[in-house]
C-alpha cells in the first residue's frame, strides 16, 4: 500500500483515537477471548503500536502480538505495556498481512480499512473464516466532518472532495473510503460472522488546535488534489478554518466506525 504516515502524525491522533473507540466493542470480544489461555493477535498497520497500547490491558489470557507494518521506520518507534509479547513484522497487507492470518485468533487494524479495496477486504474476511478468527476494525472514516460552531460555505464542497479522493487507488486498487467499514460488515456477514457496527466519531475542541489544523492541511491537500479548478477557493477556506481552530467555542466532529465480527458460534 502506498499511503504513508508520520510518527508524529500518529503520535498527535493517538490519545484522541483512545478516548474516541466504544467499549462494548472491546467488552464482547473479551468475553470471547476469555475461553483462551493465549491469544494470538495480529495487528495489521500497527504504525507504532497504538492499537496494542489501547488493547492489551482490555483483554484477558496471555497475549502474544504480531504488529504488521511496510514501515520499518515505525516499527522501532513500537512501544507495548509491559508484559505483552510483541514481534514486529515488516511486511505488506497484501502479502505478510493475509498470510499471518492463519497463526492468529484474533485480527485487528485502526483507522486502516477506509484505504483498502474491496478485493483485499474480501480476501481478508476469506482467511479469518477459514482461520476462525475474531475481527475488531477500529476508527475506520465514514464520510463526514462538521463544524459544530458554525458552517463555512465551502464545507460541503470541501468535505466531496476529500471523499471522492479517499476512493483513489492506494496501492491495492481502488480504496472503499467512507464505504469501508458498512462494506466489511457486509463481506464478514455474508461468511456467517456476527457483527456489531458502533460510531467512534473524533469530537474536537480547542485543546485538540493542533490535531485539528493537521486535519485542515491534509483535507485541504487531499481536496486541491482532486479539484485542482477549485485550489485557491480551497486554500481561502483552510485560512479561514486554520484561524477558527482555537476559538473557545471550535467544535469539530470527524465521524468514524468500530466494525466487530465474531465467528458463529460452534
Amino acid at each position: 500500500m502506498s499511503e504513508t504516515f508520520s510518527a508524529e502524525w500518529l503520535a498527535l491522533r493517538e490519545p484522541v483515537d483512545h478516548r474516541s473507540r466504544p467499549a462494548e466493542l472491546v467488552g464482547r470480544l473479551a468475553e470471547w477471548c476469555a475461553r483462551r489461555s493465549r491469544l494470538r493477535v495480529l495487528d495489521l498497520g500497527c504504525g507504532t503500536g497504538s492499537n496494542v497500547r489501547y488493547l492489551a490491558p482490555k483483554l484477558p489470557a496471555v497475549q502474544e502480538w504480531t504488529l504488521l507494518d511496510r514501515d520499518e521506520a515505525l516499527l522501532a518507534r513500537v512501544e507495548a505495556p509491559v508484559g505483552t509479547s510483541v514481534r514486529p513484522l515488516r511486511g505488506t497487507l497484501e502479502a505478510e498481512g493475509l498470510a499471518e492470518v492463519a497463526g492468529a485468533d484474533a485480527v485487528t487494524a485502526s483507522a486502516l480499512l477506509d484505504l483498502v479495496s474491496d478485493t483485499w477486504l474480501g480476501a481478508l474476511a476469506d482467511a479469518c473464516e477459514k482461520g476462525g478468527c475474531a475481527a475488531l476494525f477500529a476508527l475506520t472514516y465514514d464520510g463526514t466532518f462538521e463544524w459544530l460552531d458554525g458552517g463555512d460555505p465551502v464545507d460541503a464542497a470541501v468535505r466531496d472532495a476529500v471523499n471522492a479522493h479517499q476512493r483513489r487507488d492506494k496501492g491495492l486498487g481502488p480504496a472503499l473510503g467512507p464505504a469501508a467499514a458498512r462494506r466489511a460488515e457486509a463481506l464478514f456477514g455474508e461468511r456467517g460472522y456476527r457483527t456489531w457496527l458502533s460510531a467512534s466519531p473524533w469530537v474536537l475542541g480547542p485543546e485538540d488546535a493542533a490535531l485539528v489544523r493537521s486535519l485542515i492541511e491534509g483535507w485541504a491537500s487531499a481536496a486541491a488534489e482532486q479539484r485542482p479548478e477549485e485550489a485557491a477557493r480551497v486554500r481561502a477556506w483552510a485560512e479561514r478554518r486554520r484561524a477558527g481552530s482555537t476559538g473557545q467555542h471550535s467544535r469539530l466532529v470527524v465521524g468514524h466506525l468500530d466494525l466487530l465480527a465474531l465467528p458463529r458460534e460452534g
